[in-house]
């Protein structure tokens, strides 16, 4: 089959690699209708995370739609020819931290993910024509007829991850709310947020086009590297800070934005993915702040998988609106490259194999 194989910073390939096969009973093998690319994604093609992957085999991704082409003999909920998703790591149901909604931790595939390489269980990716699905019966999720293949790969990382940070921030009917990053997964966290609150809500990143769709859905749009990013925030509450920070962008400078723009007693909630093993921060300002911070970067994707086709099916929220480009199997090495750069424009793809 083809599929998407890093190579080293910025260098995947569309190569010929090794059909998946049935391993274990429980097991099923899919065929990719759509898949795409995470902003998570861009710290392994950037080679932010080369000790974890195998050059020129790790392959990539973990959002998808498929369809199912085998399913092994322990298999019950599934047949061939269904139509299903997955989140992006893999889970049990059964052990204690799935029971206790940590799913991206379950102790019985040692927190699995696909396509994130050797360290976490050195699956196979989602930009691919076939994929095995380890512990299906409790792993995947049957699509509804009623949503679209594109719509679908969204209910592996993106929507479950905005809604548990927008859950986390516990955001009430008039707070002032930041989101910063708005990238896919930060736009549409700030959609679910502009829905719990009539209070203003800023939107900072430092890309024209991201910021564009920001203000599109209702957010006050603030240049994150301009000069003016905290005089806004002082403006907009007077003086005070923000009730509650959404944070996307997953890296320790805006981490430490989120801390000098949150009023005292604000939320952090962070759905970021934080790779700086020694950032420094300060603990006397958190302390001295009354801060809560409330970190989600490992999300638990398959405890809102439910809640995330609700809000699908209800048209409550269309994550369709953050795509940008449909691009094929064979062009994702170019369209990465857009991606990673964060061209003014690109937003999300969907890849069709």
């Amino acid at each position: 089959m083809r599929a998407a194989v890093y190579h080293g910073a910025r260098d995947v390939r569309i190569e010929k690699v090794e059909d998946p096969r049935i391993e274990h009973a429980s097991d099923v093998i899919v065929k990719t209708i759509t898949t795409s690319m995470c902003g998570s994604d861009l710290y392994t093609y950037g080679g932010e995370a080369d000790p974890l992957v195998v050059l020129g085999r790790t392959t990539l991704g973990h959002e998808i739609c498929a369809e199912v082409v085998e399913a092994g003999d322990g298999v019950r909920r599934f047949v061939v020819g269904d139509r299903v998703t997955f989140p992006y790591s893999v889970s049990c149901g059964s052990c204690f931290l799935c029971r206790v909604g940590q799913t991206a931790h379950c102790e019985t595939s040692k927190g699995a993910m696909f396509g994130a390489g050797v360290a976490f269980g050195d699956l196979g990716g989602s930009q691919a024509e076939f994929v095995r699905v380890p512990l299906a019966d409790d792993n995947l999720e049957h699509v509804p007829g009623h949503i679209d293949d594109v719509s679908a790969l969204f209910l592996s990382c993106n929507l479950p991850a905005a809604i548990i940070a927008v859950d986390a921030a516990s955001i009430e009917a008039m707070d002032t709310v930041a989101v910063i990053g708005c990238g896919p997964t930060g736009l549409l966290a700030l959609a679910l947020a502009r829905q719990r609150t009539r209070g203003p809500i800023l939107a900072f990143d430092t890309v024209p086009s991201r910021l564009a769709a920001a203000a599109d859905r209702g957010a006050q749009a603030v240049d994150a590297g301009g000069s003016d990013a905290l005089s806004a925030v002082a403006e907009a509450t007077a003086g005070r800070g923000v009730d509650k920070v959404i944070e996307f962008a997953g890296r320790g400078s805006a981490f430490d934005l989120a801390l000098s723009i949150a009023r005292p007693g604000a939320v952090i909630s962070g759905g970021g993915v934080y790779l700086e093993m020694e950032h420094p921060v300060s603990l006397l300002d958190m302390y001295r702040k009354n801060l809560q911070i409330r970190l989600n970067g490992s999300a638990n994707a398959k405890a809102a998988q439910w809640k995330a086709m609700q809000l699908i099916s209800s048209g409550v929220i269309d994550p369709t609106s953050v795509i940008s480009h449909e691009v094929t199997l064979d062009e994702l090495p170019s369209a990465a490259a857009a991606f990673a750069d964060r061209e003014n424009g690109f937003l999300k793809m969907a890849i069709r194999p």
